[in-house]
């Protein structure tokens, strides 16, 4: 561990100790390496509550597509991490091309580590978006950073004033990208001012006027509460967790 760089030594009144930088967490009968706690570093790569939560959605939108009349070819986890999501469409879809995309190398080689030892093939590329991946797909699925990171961790900061602009730029993306029926699911936050949900405010204006036939729907109404009342959120009822799904319907 310590040739491979993920042994530190740690030195505290005269006593050496060691601590791992990294961490392994299990879901659905695979194990992921992910960072160790606590995620401070800038190259971090996070996995935790959310992650459980996305997957969850990625295997409901997984049953309820019907492979017949919608079969997946290509798909394409955006922000891809420790690569969970990546990993279970290429499980679900073992003949399809299936890539994790990320901008940060740290959680690109993690996800190239995960799909070996789920024994399934992910692409695992860095860009930003899909600016450094052609053509369409079939499924496209994202748990982007939602929330404003004053240090800016990759994992963790969305941009924009209140940790939405990710998480709407992937939306115009999927609006281009995906094919006749492909599908569109967003895991993502929403801060919640004087009870409106500004991020679904932002998206019903994008998707109202697009070929995508779409639902939204809170999942928890109450997440990182610690951020409630400080920096960007002093204003802010609460931060909801949020699934989007988006199916595009005409080529037009």
């Amino acid at each position: 561990m310590h040739e491979a760089q993920i042994l530190v030594q740690i030195k505290n009144e005269n006593v050496d100790s060691w601590q791992s930088l990294i961490r392994m967490s299990s879901l659905d009968g695979e194990l992921f390496i992910h960072s160790a706690y606590p995620t401070s570093a800038a190259d971090s790569v996070f996995f935790g509550p959310d992650t459980y939560r996305f997957a969850r959605a990625i295997q409901a939108t997984v049953a309820a597509r019907d492979r017949t009349t919608s079969p997946v070819h290509r798909s394409v986890d955006i922000g891809c991490g420790a690569g969970p999501g990546a990993v279970l469409l290429a499980k679900a879809y073992p003949d399809a091309e299936i890539f994790g995309v990320d901008i940060n190398k740290t959680a690109l080689r993690f996800t190239t580590i995960n799909a070996c030892l789920a024994n399934v093939k992910v692409i695992s590329r860095y860009s930003d978006l899909l600016n450094n991946v052609e053509g369409q797909f079939d499924m496209i699925i994202s748990n982007p950073p939602y929330l404003v990171d004053p240090s800016m961790r990759r994992y963790r900061h969305g941009g924009g004033a209140l940790g939405s602009e990710l998480s709407v730029s992937i939306v115009n993306v999927a609006c281009k990208r995906l094919t006749l029926g492909g599908t569109l699911l967003l895991y993502t936050g929403s801060a919640i001012i004087n009870g409106h949900d500004l991020f679904y405010d932002e998206v019903k204006q994008i998707l109202n006027n697009s070929v995508l036939n779409w639902t939204y729907e809170e999942i928890d109404p109450d997440v990182f509460g610690e951020e409630i009342s400080t920096g960007s959120y002093i204003h802010a009822d609460r931060i909801a967790a949020v699934i989007l799904t988006a199916t595009k319907i005409n080529s037009s």
